[in-house]
């Protein structure tokens, strides 16, 4: 399991991304309980996909995408 910390008006959340052969998925919490209701997720084949065809980091993109969810609120 992958961790990434960030902190949101003075609160510190953690990023988990975890892998379970067949997809990756990018929850985040605060204090060991969900920071919203969301998880992302993109299966093995969409990955390597995304990074053969366009270059681009699915995993870095999810956590961007969960870190920005929590930022603008949503539950």
């Amino acid at each position: 399991m992958h961790t990434e910390k960030f902190r949101h008006n003075g609160v510190e959340h953690e990023v988990r991304v975890i892998c379970d052969g067949e997809s990756v998925y990018v929850k985040v919490f605060q204090e060991n309980r969900p920071s919203n209701r969301f998880r992302y997720s993109a299966t093995m084949d969409v990955i390597h996909d995304m990074a053969a065809v366009a270059g681009t980091d699915a995993v870095k993109h999810l956590i961007e995408i969960a870190k920005r969810d929590v930022i603008n609120g949503l539950k």
